[in-house]
């Protein structure tokens, strides 16, 4: 839940009951005065009066070494965004939250700005050396120059050192040794005002003045373009060395002589305060605070904060604060000081100071008591006092002139009776002066002083009690055995509470003259945890895991429940760990991170959880004086609640945007001191982006933490962890909604702010990119299609051609089937006709054969018959051996182991008659033939000679082969009688001889031409393929064959 005031509507009967009571650790008691030996005279003699106590405020520090390049005399300010800056010879280094960054360009030969001002018009003015001009920020992020010097300057100006800026409604005034220019921001236009000696420029309102050496303070007259002397302005010769606003009307000036005088346009006064609170030495700077009171600093004596009624609120004199350059404020609440060794951040505003060893008290377990108006501080076992008279505002402490030897380990005072406890017992301060051991033999730890002038004596291995006796104090009841070391001691009206450490406390009480003890060491939880002790009024609370809490009542001396303590408690933004209630009835609640009020108010409690925010210690302990002065304390840290401080009004912390760094090259670019800015649209190559944010606020003691959510609307916050740069690696493109809002150790700060931004996408993911993308994938689309249907056409045409191809093969692999059934009939058939011609035809013929050979042998014949009978014999011999192949399927004798044109040669010699010439030639390049096709073409041949010898009666025969690329051509031609070839093809085709030639052309895919006429002879000629496309043994089943 976010820090507020929360108002908790409870109405609480003990609070009207109680409300007057003092729940303090001590009662009343008589007044003694106490000095002797142990105090000094001069401290009681202070005591006399009540004197207001005031730590130092709150105070951070820079070392020079932690900024940059910055050394003593920097000049404060502060930039556009409202971060404070140092300015120095061109270093422009600015506080970001807790990182000092320089942000001055110090390439490209720029001029050196030696004071930077945020102008009316959002610009940011600088002046430098021969320059002034608009500070502004490169692409780069760094703060660069912009000269405004006109071409026609006058020759002083390239002279000058413009250190001085003056900011007036309608203008600037930059201001050097040699004279003045004025910028008017409206028309862009340039005065000059030249004049020597200048020290210091100033403005009240709207009108600008000028101190110079040996002259009067001199207004500067913009309309008439002149230098105006104001009468009675004369400074003694010197001019003004440091000026401050004192109001809308006044000005305060110091001179060089340390004298500080009111300005008011006419005449200078004596400033009244200066002589009365001693503020004498030469001032180092003076500057207006937010609330009207003024801050000087003064050579050799320190910082003083001073009302608008001349009261000094506070004064800072140790030696760091005794050379302070420059003064500087933009929020109420917050001073920065360049001093000689950084600069430093004073929250003077806050209602709790601090004391510690700048203030000459050491820290080490502190307990503090009032007695006799004076604060006395038991601290690390010694005594200090407030110094008399130690300084407006700020309270210092010394040690007591004379200790106890065996140290001071507790104290307790109730009114001018002070004990105080050690090692050898208890020490009493009497009111005449004297220190009287009252208790001895015992080594003391704490002191409880309760009502009724009592006061519980408390060791670790022992435990007293004393009382006062009129006047003296006297051990009034036996000693008990200590129950160990006494952490820390509460007192309620009659009893002493002791916090023992993890799972131990006590209670000690002095009842019938008997001290008794309890030890409370068994708890509703079984971790080991410190027990913390609360008291209010009548009611012990102990705690230990949060939010568990047991409840005693002083009343019946026994553990009860206390509703209305238990359920304002459980309200509570954290877990309570002790409470103290205050003499106004403030209750004090401590928790792991500091304190917080509960302030009563119209019979309820107000949650006050941002007043003391500032206080971050761990449950620290609430001391309540009897007089209603609260001290919180730790072991190493004293602070001191500032009553007459009013309660704080809280500066917001809303997180500005102050820049974007684009991570994948660094660069960083400014956006404005919107709180609300937008980033707009990021290029995606920008997507690794990186956030500089400012809290807006500088009244935080610690530095910021962040909170942000992004692109969320629930109460889930992630955290930034240190630092203010929150970096976003690879953003997707798209709208993004960034809330981001400031936090420390107790929750969140002021209002989240929001920042919207657009990652632009790649450029291949753009809307144009997309439809691209849609085109290509509908043409891909297409072309997919396209190419599935010409893969589906492929893969068709493919499974066309397989079947197309097993058709063929199971075609072929039927003709051949057929072509086995054929020729398995064949030879079944041929196996008969072989016998049956082995058994006739073939005996005949060799019967015919064997009557041939013995007729030859007969002496009786003529050479003529003879020759006639040889040829008969061999044309028997041939035909036998023709018919034995052509029953069983094979070639003829004459093609065997040779060609076809030597097998026609052969086939001529043995059917030619010798009355008939037969030529054989042959022309072409012989070609290899099928065993087929040779035997075909030598039955055609055979056919046609036989024909012309038995039936043309030629005379002359001539047979031809051809041989061509891929076909051959038989060409037979007589010159017998001849026919005629059409009357003959006519009637059917005629001689069955003829039918024969055709049908055994066919068989080797020729063809045959029959060319005769009666008278003229005969030419067949047969031309054929070189490789037939017809079986080899198909002519075996060709009856001409036969």
């Amino acid at each position: 839940m976010c820090r507020s005031d929360i108002t908790a509507r409870i109405r609480i009967p003990f609070l009207r009951r109680h409300r007057a009571r003092s729940p303090g650790a001590a009662g009343p008691g008589p007044r003694t005065l106490v000095a002797l030996l142990l105090l000094g005279m001069g401290s009681v003699a202070a005591a006399e009066r009540t004197a207001t106590i005031r730590g130092l405020p709150f105070i951070r520090r820079y070392a020079f070494e932690d900024i940059g390049n910055i050394s003593r005399g920097g000049r404060l300010g502060f930039d556009s965004f409202g971060r404070v800056a140092i300015i120095q010879d061109g270093t422009y280094s600015v506080l970001n939250d807790a990182t000092w960054i320089e942000i001055a360009e110090h390439s490209g030969g720029w001029a050196r700005m030696i004071n930077v001002v945020q102008g009316t018009d959002g610009h940011a003015y600088y002046g430098a050396y021969g320059s002034w001009g608009i500070a502004e920020l490169g692409a780069n992020g760094k703060l660069r120059p912009r000269s405004l010097v006109p071409a026609g300057a006058p020759g002083w100006v390239a002279m000058t050192n413009f250190s001085e800026i003056v900011v007036t409604p309608g203008g600037l005034y930059f201001a050097g040794f040699n004279g003045v220019v004025y910028f008017d921001i409206r028309t862009r236009r340039h005065q000059f005002f030249p004049t020597a000696g200048v020290s210091r420029i100033f403005a009240l309102g709207d009108r600008a003045y000028v101190s110079c050496h040996q002259k009067s303070i001199q207004y500067i007259d913009i309309s008439s373009g002149e230098l105006r002397p104001i009468p009675g302005t004369d400074l003694g010769g010197l001019a003004a060395d440091r000026v401050g606003t004192l109001d809308h009307d006044r000005a305060l000036i110091s001179t060089r002589d340390g004298r500080i005088q009111v300005f008011d346009g006419t005449a200078l006064t004596p400033w009244a305060p200066q002589q009365r609170d001693d503020l004498t030495g030469r001032v180092s700077a003076i500057k207006q605070l937010l609330d009207a009171s003024m801050a000087i600093a003064i050579n050799g004596k320190g910082l003083f904060l001073i009302s608008r009624g001349g009261d000094v609120l506070l004064s800072l004199t140790n030696p760091e604060y005794q050379n302070i350059a420059d003064i500087a404020t933009s929020e109420p609440g917050v001073l920065w000081i360049s001093s000689e060794s950084g600069v430093e951040k004073i929250l003077y505003e806050k209602p709790v100071s601090r004391f510690g060893q700048p203030l000459g008290l050491p820290i080490s377990w502190p307990q503090v008591v009032r007695w006799r108006n004076s604060i006395i501080v038991a601290s690390g076992g010694r005594l200090y006092e407030p110094i008399p008279d130690s300084g407006a505002g700020v309270t210092r402490f010394q040690a007591v002139p004379a200790q106890p030897i065996a140290g001071s380990w507790g104290i307790a005072a109730s009114g001018s009776q002070l004990l105080i406890g050690n090692s050898q017992g208890v020490l009493a301060v009497e009111p005449d002066g004297r220190s009287v051991q009252v208790l001895t033999q015992m080594d003391v730890s704490r002191l409880v002083m309760v009502e009724g002038e009592i006061c519980y004596a408390i060791g670790a291995s022992e435990i007293a009690v004393l009382r006062r006796d009129g006047e003296r104090w006297i051990e009034c009841a036996p000693r008990i055995p200590g129950l160990g070391y006494p952490s820390i001691v509460h007192a309620t009206k009659s009893s002493a509470w002791i916090e023992l450490g993890a799972n131990r406390a006590a209670r000690v009480v002095l009842r019938d003259g008997k001290l008794q003890a309890r030890l409370f060491d068994k708890f509703p939880w079984t971790e080991l945890r410190w027990v913390n002790v609360s008291t209010v009024d009548d009611t012990v609370m102990l705690s230990g895991p949060p939010d568990v809490r047991l409840f005693f009542s002083e009343q019946t001396e026994d553990f009860s429940e206390a509703p209305e303590l238990r359920q304002l408690l459980d309200r509570s933004p954290y877990p309570v760990e002790r409470v103290r209630k205050a003499k106004d009835g403030t209750l004090w609640a401590s928790h792991e991170h500091g304190v917080f009020t509960l302030v009563p108010e119209n019979h309820t409690y107000r949650f006050d959880t941002t007043t003391f925010d500032i206080l971050d210690d761990r449950t620290p302990f609430v001391q309540s004086l009897p007089d209603g002065e609260v001290w919180i304390s730790t072991g190493y840290a004293l602070y001191h609640v500032d009553r007459q401080s009013a309660q704080e009004t809280r500066n917001p912390f809303t997180p500005i945007l102050v820049s974007a760094v684009n991570a994948r090259n660094t660069d960083e670019s400014f956006l404005g001191s919107t709180p609300t800015a937008s980033l707009g649209r990021v290029p995606f190559g920008a997507n690794n982006l990186s956030l500089r944010f400012f809290a807006g606020s500088y009244s935080s003691y610690r530095s910021p933490m962040y909170e942000y959510r992004l692109n969320q609307e629930t109460d889930t916050w992630a955290s930034l962890g240190t630092g203010s740069l929150l970096s976003f690696p690879e953003l997707h493109e798209g709208h993004y909604q960034l809330d981001v809002r400031v936090r420390d150790n107790h929750g969140p700060l002021g209002t989240p702010a929001r920042f919207t931004f657009e990652i632009l996408p790649p450029w291949y993911r753009t809307s144009y990119a997309y439809t691209l993308y849609g085109l290509a994938a509908v043409l891909s689309l297409y072309g997919v299609v396209r190419w599935t249907g010409q893969q589906a056409k492929a893969r068709n045409a493919v499974l066309e051609k397989l079947v197309q191809d097993r058709t063929n093969e199971l075609k072929v692999a039927m003709e051949k089937l057929n072509e086995e059934t054929r020729n398995a009939a064949t030879l079944a058939e041929r196996d008969r006709l072989a016998c049956e011609i082995h058994d006739s035809l073939q005996q005949g013929l060799s019967g015919l054969i064997l009557q041939l050979d013995a007729t030859l042998k007969l002496p009786s014949l003529t050479s003529d018959v003879r020759s006639r009978l040889s040829v008969a014999r061999n044309m028997v011999s041939f035909t036998r051996h023709e018919v034995q192949h052509a029953v069983w399927d094979m070639e003829t004798p004459l093609l065997e182991g040779t060609e076809l044109q030597e097998a026609l040669r052969k086939l001529t010699a043995l059917i030619s008659p010798g009355t008939v010439r037969i030529q054989v030639s042959a022309s072409g390049a012989p070609c290899p033939l099928s065993s087929s096709t040779k035997h075909h073409l030598l039955r055609i041949a055979q056919e046609a000679i036989t024909n012309a010898v038995r039936h043309a009666a030629a005379g002359k025969i001539d047979v031809h082969i051809d041989y061509q690329a891929d076909s051959v051509t038989l060409t037979v031609e007589d010159d017998g009688k001849g026919f005629d070839a059409d009357e003959m093809l006519a009637n059917g085709l005629g001689h069955f001889g003829l039918r024969g030639l055709r049908g055994r052309a066919a068989k080797i895919g020729g063809d045959v031409k029959i060319r005769s006429a009666p008278g003229k002879g005969t030419s067949i000629r047969v031309t054929a393929p070189t490789q037939s496309e017809t079986s080899s043994s198909s002519h075996a089943a060709d009856p001409a064959a036969r």
